[in-house]
């Protein structure tokens, strides 16, 4: 796997890169962390997941332009990764912003929620936490996987693949908390996979969809899937490589 850093020099490891990176390729496709080479094409990407996911109608709640600005705001901050088909196509991506407990820094959900770093901390027991990682961009395209030959509940497999990427350095589960903010079907998805969060305040109503803020401590999901999904957690956290990473691409 790529060098993300660890202990005190993971933060360090989150920022604008310029190059993408493949990371490792696993049963055929590739994880990789992406640059700014390919932020026009992670753009269209989230916005054609996104916009079938919430179209109403012949209606949109939002533009392509208002991915774009999001991103410009958000991407040269975030760790994205990416995983991609060999030809090029891309699958699935998940990015995450992180940052440190005393950092005023504030992350998307705490400006869009009013949530202070020692509330979050607080509702989610957490006290031993250091780092708050805020997911991003979370979206996998079924098409494009079943267009590949792959089943739609590929996207599980998907999901640990970026999963691996974006949680890579980060050695104390307990050191870790992650937010997001989410709507109660994709809620209640991740809960289905191992992922315990929490919500943590009232819904917010936008792009036509209640959102709520929620929160999960990452010690509690490492035990969820020590315990449910042995074969998930030897692939999340074994690190059981099952190809070598190349160099930069």
């Amino acid at each position: 796997m790529g060098d993300w850093g660890t202990g005190n020099t993971v933060i360090e490891t989150v920022g604008r890169h310029e190059t993408s990176r493949r990371l490792e390729e696993v049963q055929g496709l590739e994880l990789w962390h992406l640059g700014r080479d390919r932020f026009d094409d992670f753009n269209e990407f989230v916005w054609g997941v996104y916009r079938e996911a919430f179209v109403e109608g012949s209606q949109i709640p939002f533009s392509l332009e208002d991915i774009v600005h999001s991103s410009e705001e958000h991407f040269d901050s975030a760790r994205v990764c990416a995983v991609i088909h060999p030809d090029g196509t891309i699958l699935g991506t998940w990015g995450l912003i992180l940052k440190e407990k005393n950092d005023n820094r504030v992350l998307p959900i705490q400006k869009e929620f009013g949530l202070s770093t020692a509330e979050i901390l607080e509702t989610l027991q957490a006290p031993r936490a250091r780092f708050l990682f805020n997911g991003w961009r979370t979206a996998v395209d079924k098409h494009a996987l079943e267009a590949h030959g792959l089943a739609a509940n590929r996207s599980v497999f998907v999901f640990d693949l970026l999963l691996r990427g974006l949680t890579e350095g980060f050695l104390d589960p307990e050191q870790f908390v992650g937010v997001a903010e989410m709507e109660m079907l994709v809620l209640k998805y991740h809960r289905r996979v191992g992922i315990p969060w929490q919500i943590l305040g009232e819904a917010h109503h936008f792009w036509g969809r209640d959102r709520y803020p929620c929160g999960f401590r990452l010690s509690e999901m490492v035990e969820i899937m020590r315990t449910k999904y042995p074969e998930r957690y030897r692939f999340l956290y074994g690190r059981e490589k099952q190809s070598e990473p190349s160099g930069a691409g």
